[in-house]
């Protein structure tokens, strides 16, 4: 079991395999420092929120032991119905109060969001393409169609959900 922080630092870059350097340099911190941290199982330094940020594990886990290595991914994603909501959310990030939400552990940006395609079925989109998708929603006014490559206002489907009752 880790007991300092610098063990947990450096159980976490084998976990997500990631060097000092590639951690140094997404953190914006020197090598050094993770080095000497790891080296002389250091407890504790004000840089380990940022170390924590940049390899996407717990923070409470790796500043104090607490909890799992990883967060709990599970993010609400709202449930957007035409392209006038879908263009505020874009641009301002919020959405009406009591908008319906759908649950997903997909670690999406917070732009991400589902469209309402159909009473029961819902697109999950992000604006980033990280998970190389084969389906993109073309949202234009109120007419919307899935295409396959990449174009002005299409959003890279991630996942689509389907239920029997109303979103």
């Amino acid at each position: 079991m880790e007991t300092t922080l610098g063990e947990r630092l450096e159980r976490a870059l084998i976990e997500v395999q990631m060097t000092q350097s590639q951690l140094a340099q997404k953190a914006g911190v020197t090598q050094q420092a993770i080095s000497y941290i790891i080296k002389h199982k250091v407890d504790e330094t004000k840089m380990a929120p940022k170390l924590a940020e940049a390899l996407g594990v717990n923070p409470s886990w790796l500043i104090l032991g607490i909890g799992r290595l990883y967060k709990d991914f599970g993010t609400e994603l709202p449930i957007i119905s035409s392209f006038v909501l879908l263009q505020k959310f874009l641009r301002d990030g919020v959405t009406p109060p009591g908008t319906p939400t759908v649950l997903t552990e997909a670690d999406l940006s917070p732009s991400a969001f589902a469209y309402q395609t159909e009473l029961h079925k819902v697109a999950l989109c992000d604006l980033s393409d990280d998970f190389n998708a084969t389906e993109f929603l073309h949202v234009q006014g109120a007419q919307l169609e899935v295409v396959t490559e990449p174009m002005t206002n299409a959003y890279p489907i991630y996942e689509w959900r389907v239920r029997s009752v109303e979103f």
